[in-house]
C-alpha cells in the first residue's frame, strides 16, 4: 500500500507511556500520508461483573471519562504538529472483539498498535496472540498493520 492510497490510520492505544513510540509512529505516518487518524481505545469492564459495591460503576465511569481526556489531549498533539483530520474513539468491552467490529465499520487502510513490552501492568495480549489476533485482522480487514516496539523498532 503506497503513502497515496493511505486514507485513515487507526492507532489503538491503551494510554499508557508505553504508547509514547506508537502515538509518535502514528502520527508521522499520518503527517507522511495526509491521512485522517483515529486513535482508539477500548475500555474493558469485565471487573464489574463482580463488582457488588455501588461506588466500582463511578469508578469505571471516572476512569472512561478520563481515557476520554486522554485521548482527547492525544488529538491536540496531533493537530499541533499538522495532522488535518483527527479523531477519537472510546468503546467498552473486549479489545479484540471491538477493534473487530470498529474496523469492519470504518474505511481503514493502516492499524498502528504497540507489541507488548515488560511492564508493571498486565498486556492484553501475549507475544504469540498478539501475532495471531494480527494476522487474522490482516486476512478479515485488507489493511496493513504496523507493531511497535520503540521508536527504534518497528514491524510490518
Amino acid at each position: 500500500m503506497t503513502s497515496e492510497q493511505t486514507k485513515h490510520i487507526v492507532c489503538a492505544v491503551r494510554g499508557g507511556p508505553e504508547s509514547r513510540d506508537t502515538v509518535t509512529h502514528a502520527v508521522n505516518l499520518a503527517l507522511e500520508t495526509g491521512a485522517t487518524l483515529t486513535f482508539f481505545r477500548v475500555m474493558d469492564a469485565e471487573f464489574l461483573e463482580y463488582a457488588t459495591v455501588g461506588p466500582l460503576s463511578v469508578v469505571y465511569r471516572e476512569l472512561s471519562e478520563m481515557a476520554k481526556f486522554a485521548l482527547l489531549i492525544l488529538c491536540d498533539r496531533a493537530q499541533r504538529r499538522g495532522v488535518a483530520q483527527v479523531d477519537c474513539v472510546v468503546r467498552e468491552g473486549n479489545i479484540q472483539k471491538q477493534l473487530r467490529q470498529f474496523l469492519s465499520e470504518s474505511p481503514v487502510d493502516v492499524l498502528v498498535m504497540g507489541r507488548p513490552t515488560r511492564s508493571p501492568g498486565s498486556n492484553t495480549f501475549k507475544p504469540p496472540e498478539l501475532d495471531l489476533f494480527v494476522d487474522e485482522l490482516k486476512r478479515e480487514q485488507d489493511l496493513r498493520v504496523v507493531l511497535v516496539t520503540s521508536s527504534a523498532n518497528v514491524e510490518e
